[in-house]
C-alpha cells in the first residue's frame, strides 16, 4: 500500500450490497466534524490560529471491490528501445461503452500469480508478466516497477483496488501466448510513438489509470536516456 496519514475516520459497518465480477460494499463511517470559527482564520504573521471543535458524524459509502480475493492490479507499459516506441491495446470498456486506447493490465490473482514460475518474485510482477503476454503476446524485456517498492495506489476514491505499475524494455513476440479471458476484446497496436501516446491521452483516447501508467512510464525512460 502506498501512504496513509494519521486520522479518525472509523469504519463501523460494512454490508455488501451487491456481489457479481465485482460487488459493492455499503461502508458506515464515523467521521469528525469541524467547526472553524468564521472570526478565526490566521493573524497578520501566518499564525493558525482556528478553534476547532470536533464532533462526529456518521456517513455511508458505496465501496467497488474485487469479488474474489486478489492482491490488488497491475498495469504495464511496453517499450522498444531500437524502434522508440510502445505496443499497446485498444480495448472495448463497458463501463464507457467506447473503444479506447489503453495499456495491458489485470487483477492480481492470488492462485493464478503465485506458482512456481513466481519464485522469488512479487506476485504484482508474476501478474504483470501473464498480463503483458495475454494482452500483448510479449514477454521477457527488463522490468522496472514505477512505484516505490512495495508500493500500490488507490485507483479511486471510492475503490478498494489499488495499482502496480510496471515498465518493461524490449519484450519479446511470444508465439503461442496465453489465452485472454473470455469477456475481453483487445487489439494490439504497435509502433506507436511518445507524441501519440501524449496526444491520445489529450484527447481522452486513454482511461485515466492507462494515462497515468503511461506518464509515470514516460518519465522512467526520460530518466534512462530512452526518450527527450
Amino acid at each position: 500500500q502506498g501512504r496513509d496519514r494519521p486520522h479518525d475516520h472509523k469504519i463501523i459497518d460494512e454490508k455488501v450490497e451487491y456481489s457479481g465480477w465485482r460487488k459493492v460494499t455499503r461502508r458506515t463511517v464515523s467521521s469528525p466534524i469541524r467547526h472553524n470559527h468564521p472570526s478565526h482564520a490566521t493573524d497578520r504573521k501566518g499564525h493558525d490560529i482556528h478553534r476547532v471543535h470536533p464532533q462526529r458524524k456518521i456517513v455511508d459509502f458505496d465501496i467497488i471491490d474485487q469479488t474474489h480475493t486478489t492482491g490488488g492490479a497491475v498495469i504495464i507499459f511496453a517499450w522498444n528501445s531500437t524502434s522508440k516506441t510502445a505496443t499497446i491495446i485498444r480495448e472495448y470498456m463497458p463501463g464507457p461503452h467506447r473503444v479506447l486506447g489503453g495499456l495491458a493490465a489485470g487483477i492480481v490473482e492470488e492462485g493464478k500469480h503465485s506458482t512456481v514460475e513466481g519464485v522469488g518474485e512479487p506476485n504484482t510482477l508474476v501478474a504483470a508478466r501473464y498480463e503483458l503476454e495475454e494482452e500483448c503476446h510479449l514477454a521477457g524485456g527488463t522490468w522496472y516497477r514505477l512505484t516505490e517498492e512495495g508500493v500500490s495506489v488507490p485507483m479511486d476514491k471510492y475503490v478498494v483496488t489499488e495499482i502496480t505499475p510496471y515498465l518493461v524494455i524490449d519484450p519479446q513476440h511470444v508465439l503461442d501466448p496465453r489465452p485472454l479471458d473470455h469477456e475481453e476484446d483487445i487489439e494490439i497496436v504497435a509502433g506507436v510513438s511518445v507524441e501519440e501516446i501524449l496526444q491520445m491521452i489529450r484527447e481522452g483516447d486513454f482511461n485515466l489509470v492507462g494515462g497515468w501508467g503511461a506518464m509515470l512510464a514516460l518519465e522512467k525512460l526520460r530518466e534512462l536516456g530512452e526518450t527527450t
